[in-house]
């Protein structure tokens, strides 16, 4: 489950402009998103490290327990850090716990900058905007697609967010999900067209999603491909631990509201927003 983010969000936008140069940003796990700000940080020659749990660069699961820092280079090594006590510090999409942040990059937990943001306004809501802002920087339109795939897939996909066209959207997280799984660009993007049908014919009226609920025969596009086709959809997935999760990804704010509450009411770890359309509960006490 994620947990509740440790240190006071910025509410008012004005503030974004007051970011310390001698600022140290710690970057938590990994994806499209993450790689594309810490370019710009870079860019900007500002400091910017990883946050890790056991000497190593935090996963999703461990990002808001982070125990320390690491620095971790092209040749993915990773080397130890250390944080300048006086150095004001920027946490995106991480926590660590004990340690006092002067801001915080997330759209992840209540109270978040980007939190409730809807999809229409998607930069603002999402890390990689809020980056921008602060930076002061205006994006390119690579960097929209970024934002917008990362903060409200589902609707960026229906053309709910203003300067995002979902062909190109497709076509760029297609890229990536073909060079981290080592499939061709073609089998991913089939793949998730394959997915998509399968969610449109696996609707069910009564409960209205797509539902798949073996965790053996889910396909490997099935999330992607359920937020091209607009649907919502629940599935399931059997973790490398043995813990089973149950996700809920697509609805509207009533809907994921719903999942969690239903979860909750069993006992069972539970993280989500309503606001971007996703929720996920473990079922027999897995960390996430």
């Amino acid at each position: 489950m994620e947990p509740p983010s440790p240190v006071p969000a910025v509410q008012d936008n004005k503030e974004w402009l007051l970011i310390d140069k001698d600022s140290t940003f710690v970057l938590g796990a990994q994806d499209p998103e993450m790689r594309e700000i810490e370019r710009l940080l870079e860019d900007e020659k500002l400091v910017c490290l990883h946050a890790a749990r056991a000497g190593r660069r935090c996963s999703p699961q461990t990002a808001y327990a982070a125990d320390g820092v690491v620095k971790v280079g092209p040749d993915n090594v990773h080397r130890p850090a250390l944080l300048l006590p006086k150095a004001p510090l920027v946490l995106v999409e991480c926590g660590l716990p004990g340690r006092e942040a002067a801001l915080r990059v997330d759209h992840h937990h209540p109270g978040d900058p980007g939190y409730t943001v809807p999809p229409e306004d998607y930069l603002r809501g999402a890390s990689l905007g809020q980056v921008l802002m602060l930076l002061e920087r205006e994006p390119t339109e690579t960097q929209r697609l970024l934002a917008a795939g990362d903060h409200c897939l589902t609707a960026a996909y229906q053309g709910a967010c203003p300067g995002v066209d979902p062909g190109e959207l497709l076509f760029l997280r297609a890229s990536w999900r073909a060079k981290i799984s080592g499939r061709t660009l073609s089998d991913v993007v089939e793949g998730i067209l394959d997915a998509a049908q399968r969610v449109r014919r696996h609707h069910d009226s009564e409960f209205g999603e797509s539902r798949f609920l073996d965790p053996t025969e889910i396909p490997v596009d099935l999330a992607e491909g359920a937020a091209y086709a607009g649907m919502p959809v629940r599935y399931r997935a059997l973790l490398p631990d043995g813990v089973l999760k149950e996700m809920y990804k697509g609805g509207g704010p009533e809907s994921v509201e719903a999942f969690m509450a239903e979860h909750r009411e069993a006992g069972r770890r539970v993280y989500g927003n309503p606001y971007r359309g996703y929720a996920g509960a473990y079922w027999d006490g897995g960390a996430g």
